[in-house]
């Protein structure tokens, strides 16, 4: 473009190359699968991504919305935990702004997310599926609450009605985090409640991974004893002892979304009527051993 067709658009500022990405925590591993798939492609289209990392705290998600402490970039692409619609209508640095996962689900704010409750719904039948009648749910988030484990929550409860599996209070244990030592809590919870269980649907799989353990601990064997699966679809799911069932989503597509979408915002001209876009990914089961597949 040259100098004059610069000057015909002051109110457009001149491209930096660098996006901004805000994630709750990279200890996580689809945090870091998903991170990582993001900065690759973003590199193929030329971009560098600044990664912030928020731990899901409510005043640092509104810095990074609202540009503070960050050097100048070309737009936002953010995994909120606790942002609120009304955090976002009063940006101080309004921007492209591409919104992941089921937080703000509902907003005037483009938006990539899964089906979580559909995930979940597929998940317990296909524990069903393999003859699991009393099947456990280990990852509602009552403490610090998440809309990721409420709609999986709500999955679970639809798809055991559906298949006419056990209802008992005692099989849905709540965690304080999605990590292996909460699904190990867990199943000591379950364990310590004389409930009796054949299968235990986990919120991710890094709660997957602290069940399969505590209950091999447990002298319980997965998948003879104990079905497990779980959501996130991360690699080490297929390293595993047993390999572990998940629900996948598909990463390559969250990615690739959130990125066309942020691109098509810093394309379009300053002031322009722009339609929001909500964009669904698909997930699919991957049955492994764990679940005796």
């Amino acid at each position: 473009m040259s100098a004059a067709a610069q000057g015909d658009l002051p109110q457009r500022r001149r491209r930096t190359g660098v996006i901004a990405l805000a994630v709750p925590n990279l200890e996580e591993p689809y945090f870091a699968e998903l991170t990582a798939l993001l900065c690759r492609r973003a590199n193929d289209r030329g971009l560098a991504i600044l990664i912030q990392q928020t731990e899901g705290d409510h005043e640092r998600e509104v810095d990074i919305a609202n540009g503070v402490g960050l050097p100048d970039t070309d737009g936002l692409i953010h995994i909120p935990r606790a942002l609120t619609v009304a955090d976002l209508t009063r940006r101080t640095s309004p921007g492209p702004l591409v919104l992941l996962g089921e937080h703000i689900k509902i907003s005037p704010f483009t938006h990539i997310t899964i089906d979580n409750r559909r995930a979940a719904a597929d998940a317990t039948a296909h524990l069903a599926d393999v003859g699991r009648r009393r099947v456990a749910f280990i990852g509602p988030r009552d403490s610090r609450p998440s809309d990721a484990a409420d709609q999986r929550y709500a999955g679970y409860r639809e798809a055991v009605a559906a298949h006419d599996l056990a209802t008992d209070a005692e099989l849905t244990v709540s965690v304080d985090a999605f990590t292996a030592a909460e699904g190990a809590r867990g199943v000591a919870q379950l364990l310590a409640s004389g409930a009796t269980f054949d299968g235990v649907f986990c919120s991710n799989d890094s709660i997957a991974f602290g069940v399969i353990s505590a209950l091999q601990g447990a002298g319980l064997r997965v998948p003879e004893d104990v079905a497990v699966i779980g959501i996130d679809g991360v690699r080490a799911t297929e390293f595993a002892s047993p390999p572990l069932s998940t629900v996948a989503p598909d990463k390559d597509a969250i990615a690739s979304a959130a990125l066309d979408e942020l691109d098509r915002q810093m394309r379009t001209p300053p002031g322009r009527d722009m339609p929001v876009q909500h964009v669904t990914v698909m997930t699919r089961v991957i049955a492994r051993a764990s679940t005796g597949r």
